[in-house]
Parts: structure tokens; C-alpha cells; sequence
């Protein structure tokens, strides 16, 4: 089999629920050049047996297709297994449950030479069968938010290897590793197309205080934590909007999510 070019990488832990729609996405793609490697965590439900099944496919299509099995430390500590044994020059983390946008996205994006260290797109978001595109933010807005979803970033192996996903955070290491790589003056390539389908699925929202207190954090680390009347503002927005949802529950984060993807 070639060389890959892109290294697909899924991190998961008894995933057999939501996997085979995720394998289904990354299986028909027009642009083959790439290997498929999982990370599992060592689940105990079915998803071995699915992987087994999916080899067969994948090697059917002359598409590279491997796991690894074995507990982990979570989430990044697994993308960071991921990055030690993958292959291609770029890596795209496309967890367990989200999909890649349609079966020529990758030949899209590839048709085009990047010099960036960074390759990142916009974002279809689904909730309640409902989807919306998120249209990256302005890149300057990584100080303070993440622009882009994970999901829809391709990043250079190279990187990763120099700067690790740091597993001291549990929701943000994502945002800690572009900031990082955005304050290093890396080139960022942006290309307006839907990259992945994201189904939210409420862990964010149970953790926003968490991803909110880790944010201040990393911008204290890398030196952009410059409080003003209008930061002031938004952690006033920030905090009313987590009373309004302790409050009201789940039906008014379900009223608010059905608002937005409208």
C-alpha cells in the first residue's frame, strides 16, 4: 500500500453504538491516500468485533486500516498515542460519532497544495436532527474561543510530535495546542468547506465551567490574559447564561440549541 499522506485518527472507548456511522463516512472517500488508525481505550462492548469487520473493507479499498486496543488516560493521551503511530504527513482527529462532511471532502482539500502547518474548514453541526453550518470564526478569535472544531482541522505530524497534546487539560488541549501554534506565527490555511459533521451531544455543556476555568488558564500560560471592561462584559454573559441553564435544565439548553440551528 502507498504511503499516506493524511493519517485519520478515532479515539474511542466502547464507541460500538456510534463507530459504524463514523467508519461509513471515512470508507467511500473518492481520495485514498490516507490510513484509517484507531485508538481504542480497550472497550468491553463490540466494538473489537466491528473493527475486525471494517479491516476487511478497508483493505478491499487498498485503504491502510489499523487499531490499537489498550487502556488509556483519556482523550488526549490517546490522540497523543495516535500521533506516535501514524504515518502520514497531516493528521485529522475525527472522534467516534462524527463524520467527515461527504466522500470527496479529502480530495477537495488535497486537490490544493498547503504550505500552512495547519489546514482548517468549517463545520456542520447537528442536534436533534437538525443541522447547521458553523462557518470558522476569524482566526484572531483563537485568543479567546476555539475558531474552528477540532474535527475540522488537519494538523502537520511534525508538530504534534514537537508539541504534544499537554493531558494536564481535560476539555481544552485542543485550544492549548492551536493558541500555542497561533502565537508561534504558524501559517493557518483556511478553506471554506464543511470539513466534518459534528452531532452535539451535551458533554460540552456539562463541562462548560470546567472548558471556561481551563481557557483563563492557557491564556495566563501563554501570556493573553489582559482582562478589560469588555472581557468583563462577556464573563458577565458567561455566568448569567450558566445560572439561566442550572436553572431552567435541560429543556431550555435543548429551547437555546433548537434556536440557534435554525
Amino acid at each position: 500500500m502507498h504511503t499516506p499522506i493524511l493519517s485519520i485518527i478515532t479515539v474511542c472507548y466502547n464507541a460500538g453504538h456510534v463507530l459504524p456511522k463514523t467508519l461509513e463516512s471515512v470508507l467511500p472517500q473518492s481520495f485514498t491516500c490516507f490510513e484509517y488508525l484507531i485508538i481504542d481505550g480497550g472497550s468491553t462492548d463490540d466494538t473489537l468485533s466491528l473493527l475486525k469487520q471494517a479491516s476487511g473493507q478497508f483493505a478491499r479499498r487498498q485503504i491502510s486500516f489499523r487499531y490499537i486496543s489498550e487502556p488509556d488516560q483519556g482523550i488526549y493521551d490517546a490522540m497523543n498515542k495516535g500521533t506516535r503511530a501514524a504515518k502520514g504527513t497531516w493528521l485529522l482527529f475525527l472522534n467516534a460519532g462524527d463524520l467527515l462532511a461527504g466522500p470527496r471532502i479529502l480530495e477537495q482539500i488535497f486537490s490544493e497544495p498547503s504550505s500552512g502547518s495547519v489546514i482548517y474548514g468549517d463545520t456542520l453541526c447537528v442536534y436533534q436532527n437538525k443541522e447547521k453550518l458553523y462557518p470558522a470564526l476569524p482566526l484572531k478569535n483563537i485568543i479567546r474561543e476555539m475558531a474552528f472544531c477540532h474535527q475540522s482541522a488537519l494538523i502537520r505530524r511534525s508538530l504534534l510530535l514537537e508539541q504534544p497534546y499537554d493531558t494536564s487539560y481535560k476539555i481544552c488541549a485542543d485550544h492549548h495546542f492551536f493558541l500555542s501554534m497561533y502565537l508561534k506565527e504558524k501559517a493557518f490555511d483556511y478553506r471554506p468547506v464543511p470539513v466534518s459533521v459534528y452531532e452535539i451531544d451535551g458533554y460540552s455543556d456539562r463541562n462548560k465551567l470546567t472548558a471556561h476555568r481551563e481557557q483563563h488558564r492557557m491564556q495566563k500560560e501563554l501570556h493573553v490574559f489582559h482582562p478589560t471592561m469588555s472581557w468583563f462584559l462577556r464573563e458577565c454573559i458567561f455566568y448569567a447564561k450558566q445560572l439561566v441553564k442550572s436553572v431552567g435544565g435541560q429543556k431550555i439548553i435543548d429551547f437555546v440549541r433548537q434556536k440557534r440551528l435554525q
